[in-house]
């Protein structure tokens, strides 16, 4: 495991346990999928250091999940949005539908709000919302993904096309 990669699930279990810490004995939540994976973003036309609208398709893969009944699993999505270099992704909501290896297990769509931090030089893209249809649902679920700022030169020059980064992926059943 790289020490980013480590570093990353370090601060995602962190930001689970806070879950867990302020939803309280009255709401206690178990989780029922924990997926780890890498995502990819690319834009068209590139993004440059001047803010404009372009179209995005993220592609996520989850080669590793702790349900047995879906053990791996991956999703696609389009977007459209006015974006830079500075600023990789506005806030905003969608849902999207991950697809399950198991042929048994639903695809599942997971409506949700997301944000957009700066955490050291990072973008750290976190969609909080709930599990709609699906093999896990009804469910909440908290995607966090990260980027690395992009290169500043190909920012100035020609724009970077694509970025990809880790992501985990969390359904909590009440």
């Amino acid at each position: 495991m790289s020490r980013r990669f480590g570093a990353f699930l370090v601060l995602v279990l962190t930001m689970a346990g806070g879950l867990f810490a302020t939803t309280g004995a009255a709401h206690a939540v178990t989780v029922d999928q924990v997926c780890v994976g890498t995502w990819a973003v690319t834009y068209d036309p590139p993004i440059t250091n001047t803010p404009r609208v372009v179209t995005g398709n993220l592609t996520g893969f989850f080669p590793t999940c702790t349900n047995l009944g879906a053990p791996s699993g991956s999703y696609a999505q389009t977007f459209t949005d006015t974006v830079s270099c500075a600023t990789l992704l506005s806030a905003g909501a969608a849902s999207r539908t991950y697809t399950w290896s198991n042929p048994l297990a639903a695809p599942t769509t997971f409506a949700y709000n997301w944000t957009v931090s700066d955490i050291g030089g990072q973008a750290v893209i976190t969609n909080t919302g709930l599990i709609t249809s699906g093999t896990f649902a009804p469910a909440s679920a908290e995607q966090v993904a990260v980027l690395v700022t992009p290169d500043v030169l190909q920012c100035a020059g020609t724009g970077i096309s694509s970025l990809t980064g880790p992501t985990t992926l969390t359904i909590f059943r009440p």
